[in-house]
């Protein structure tokens, strides 16, 4: 089996999650220091944080490109806004403490992953690009219900949710929790579950050959990445207090996590930061100076990033500072 391309997304130690966590731990003081405007931008970056850990460990770790993301990212938040505020959705007083905010966020994850642990099996009959298509189906899917469904969904008016945490409370909790999805994600990849997550990645045939159960390692990586884009779409709904089908659940939100795991690396633990990072820059930055222009601008970025760093941002620098170093071991010796 070739091991090369997973060499990045392994790494010898432990200082790239440490960094990152240092990142996460950084942006605990945004709403003490900054305006709420910055803390709004840096709350955007941790749901999108989150999104790319648990898409990249679908995709860029077990090989599967799903294309329905979004689902999960809008039942996380309607589990959170139903447990929160049933009478909004004219469902009888939830009792305390499902009806907390922290648990209604994890609740919310654990909705997600159900829902993938159901669809799963049927969506995994699918491979390749057959299987980008189901799961685009099956968001589309899940909208035109909750769409349809205006009782318990709030249709295109949209679901106002009474959270009572308040903004800066919500937005340290989201910095816990995607420390903690961060965390768990890169243990999962150091793990026996996440080698044969990547044996099924490089080759699934030859993988089973050895022993390794394909639909079982693929289930693994759904239901985790469910679940964390369940809690994303939670703590999105619980600072936003409001949520609607058309914008929770809207492609877009597959499209930007997409973007961020290429740019920052696929299959790479620190990519999705490093990815993060570079799309809240680019997205705002270029919104501000292009206008109009900005989302043609940052598809020309996205293309020449695709096809001169295949690897992502965080790939390429990894790379380039491994050689440097095979050249300095070279030149003392």
């Amino acid at each position: 089996m070739n091991t090369d391309r997973f060499m990045l997304g392994v790494p010898s130690s432990k200082r790239t999650v440490a960094a990152s966590l240092v990142v996460l731990a950084a942006m605990l003081v945004v709403p003490f220091v900054t305006t709420s405007y910055y803390t709004g931008l840096a709350m955007t970056a941790l749901v999108f944080l989150m999104l790319g850990v648990s898409w990249n460990l679908l995709a860029g770790y077990a090989g599967q490109i799903s294309l329905g993301h979004a689902a999960f990212f809008g039942l996380g938040a309607y589990v959170a806004a139903w447990l929160t505020t049933p009478s909004a959705a004219g469902l009888p007083a939830i009792p305390f403490p499902l009806s907390h905010p922290v648990v209604a966020l994890v609740l919310g994850g654990v909705g997600a992953a159900l829902v993938a642990l159901v669809t799963g099996p049927v969506m995994f009959r699918l491979r390749g690009h057959y299987f980008a298509i189901g799961t685009l189906a099956l968001a589309a899917i899940i909208r035109l219900i909750l769409t349809d469904q205006r009782s318990i969904s709030g249709g295109s008016t949209g679901y106002y949710l009474n959270a009572g945490m308040g903004e800066i409370p919500t937005y340290l909790l989201t910095v816990v929790v995607a420390a903690l999805a961060t965390i768990g994600v890169y243990l999962v990849v150091n793990s026996r579950l996440g080698l044969g997550m990547r044996a099924i990645h490089d080759d699934e045939t030859a993988a089973s050959g050895l022993g390794v159960d394909p639909l079982r390692y693929k289930m693994y990586a759904f239901l985790i990445s469910a679940f964390v884009a369940g809690l994303a779409g939670a703590a999105y709904a619980l600072n936003s207090l409001y949520i609607n089908p058309t914008s929770t659940l809207a492609v877009t939100w597959t499209v930007d996590t997409l973007v961020i795991v290429i740019l920052g690396g696929m299959g790479t633990v620190a990519g999705p930061l490093f990815g993060t990072v570079i799309f809240m820059i680019i997205d705002n930055g270029l919104a501000s100076v292009l206008g109009g222009l900005a989302t043609t601008v940052e598809g020309i970025i996205i293309i020449l990033v695709v096809i001169f760093l295949p690897n992502g941002i965080y790939g390429y620098l990894k790379s380039y500072v491994a050689q440097r170093r095979e050249g300095d071991t070279a030149t003392s010796s």
